[in-house]
């Protein structure tokens, strides 16, 4: 009887070892590199940097050749290729509604605002009134104590935000 426990508790230490290890994985990748959360200033900047395409690199096709405006082409009768450059993409905001959620917008070509997405914080529950007659979301953030009311609207293309606080009496 002395080695079944032996055994079994040899078997304990195992699955033991390997939970330990498995929830040391948790939150890193294959390589072990774990992922930090973005900080807001971040995330504000990712948001706000111009969208990059795919890198060009050479060409496939070994007849085509890539011509430098500014040097003289042999052949005088080719016209310079032209590329023509995608809109540019509405500047999307994340407003930070004083600690009780976040909301992510952006100006549309036509003046009004289009919510992408509302995130409450822990504790707080969010409402969106999207009232089509008013140009003006409104997202309110509210908790048991405290109701913060967030409208936006488009300013010069530019998302902009009212905040005002109210706390329980």
């Amino acid at each position: 009887m002395g080695t079944g426990v032996l055994l079994w508790l040899a078997a304990a230490a195992g699955a033991t070892a390997v939970g330990m290890a498995a929830v040391g994985m948790i939150g890193s990748d294959i390589f072990g590199s774990s992922q930090e959360p973005l900080t807001q200033a971040e995330v504000e900047q990712r948001l706000a940097a111009p969208a990059t395409g795919p890198t060009t690199g050479p060409t496939s096709d070994p007849s085509a050749e890539t011509v430098d405006p500014g040097t003289p082409s042999a052949d005088p009768t080719a016209t310079p290729s032209t590329t023509t450059t995608p809109p540019p993409q509405p500047a999307r905001r994340v407003v930070d509604a004083l600690s009780t959620g976040t909301v992510t917008a952006q100006c549309n070509a036509d003046g009004t605002i289009q919510v992408l997405g509302v995130v409450p914080a822990q504790g707080y529950e969010a409402d969106f009134d999207d009232d089509e007659a008013d140009d003006h979301p409104k997202i309110t953030f509210e908790s048991d104590a405290t109701e913060v009311e967030v409208r936006l609207r488009c300013v010069g293309g530019v998302v902009t935000d009212e905040i005002e606080q109210k706390t329980a009496d």
